[in-house]
């Protein structure tokens, strides 16, 4: 490996213990591998972050993961002196410097910072942000207006703890951190009204409830596009359809997340059935010596190993040769 790799895999292996899994890539040798910083205010955490030109990518892979997590988290970014390019849920978004951004951690996201890394983001745990999934959907991507009172605060605030969080005494540490929370759900709720439906919104918001179908159904050993499509007064075609451009098939969405959900499971030896054919069938396979072929084409090592080693290895999005398309 070389140093420039080296460098790079470092820099990585740092964002990823400070927030999540990510990949970093660099048009340039990462010989300086810039500075974080990272402080916690109750259940929420700051992160500065300065480097040279980066892109930083949260794929499938790396979701896959952190599949360990407790909760996914709402990510409020404020620029400093550059601006990025934010891409999620089939948005793309130029934000300038200075400028108010925001993402999702638990769906696939990329954020670019072609004059380099100069920002301040403050995660929110999801569960705790109280706004409805639609809503957050909507503001991801997307630039709020810091002429508005609400962003402006926000914008201020982030600025002011990101530097001093960590001398917040511990009983005020908690309260502040809902008031802060609370504010952001606000300017969410408000963002996400600013924005006028089109009919590829709707298309997303139709792509999302099938998604959370498929979650919710996961365990359902009969799930298939038939299913779904009929779940939701469509087409088998249709659905196919609504689709395209994803980059997954429904049958491989579905695939997808029983193997995440499967991988999570067998990482938490909780005192339950955790053999590998316990788990499978939990969550809808039928065929145990499928569901083996299936992880270790798309985990690279076998569910008793991943069990073992608890999540030991990376994933990878090598597809299955197997994998249906209807």
């Amino acid at each position: 490996m070389t140093e420039d790799a080296a460098t790079a895999r470092r820099f990585s292996r740092a964002i990823s213990v400070a927030t999540l899994p990510v990949t970093v890539d660099s048009d340039e040798p990462p010989t300086d591998p810039g500075r974080m910083t990272t402080r916690q205010l109750g259940h929420l955490l700051f992160i500065t972050t300065e480097a040279a030109p980066r892109c930083y990518t949260r794929g499938p892979r790396e979701i896959a993961r952190g599949s360990r997590q407790a909760e996914g988290f709402f990510v409020v970014a404020v620029m400093g002196a550059t601006g990025a390019v934010v891409r999620q849920d089939g948005r793309t978004t130029e934000v300038p410097a200075g400028g108010v951004s925001f993402w999702y951690t638990e769906t696939p996201h990329v954020v670019d910072y072609p004059d380099g890394v100069d920002v301040r983001v403050c995660l929110v745990p999801r569960r705790s942000l109280g706004v409805r999934d639609d809503q957050l959907e909507r503001v991801t991507a997307t630039v709020a207006d810091t002429g508005g009172p609400v962003a402006a605060l926000v914008a201020h605030s982030l600025r002011t703890l990101v530097e001093t969080a960590g001398d917040c005494p511990a009983l005020v540490a908690g309260r502040l951190a809902c008031n802060v929370t609370d504010l952001v759900a606000t300017l969410v709720t408000e963002q996400a009204a600013r924005t006028t439906p089109t009919a590829e919104d709707a298309r997303y918001t139709r792509i999302w409830e099938i998604r959370a179908h498929v979650d919710r159904h996961l365990r359902d050993p009969e799930l298939t596009p038939k299913t779904i499509a009929a779940a939701h007064g469509i087409s088998v075609r249709s659905l196919h359809k609504l689709f395209e451009g994803e980059g997954v098939t429904v049958s491989r969405l579905i695939q997808r997340r029983r193997l995440q959900a499967s991988a999570e499971e067998l990482t938490r030896q909780d005192g339950g059935d955790s053999t590998v054919s316990g788990v499978s069938q939990r969550w809808g396979f039928t065929d145990p010596a499928h569901f083996s072929r299936l992880f270790r084409a798309s985990y690279g090592i076998s569910p008793s190993q991943w069990r073992d080693t608890r999540g030991g290895a990376e994933p990878s999005d090598r597809p299955d040769p197997r994998d249906p398309v209807s």
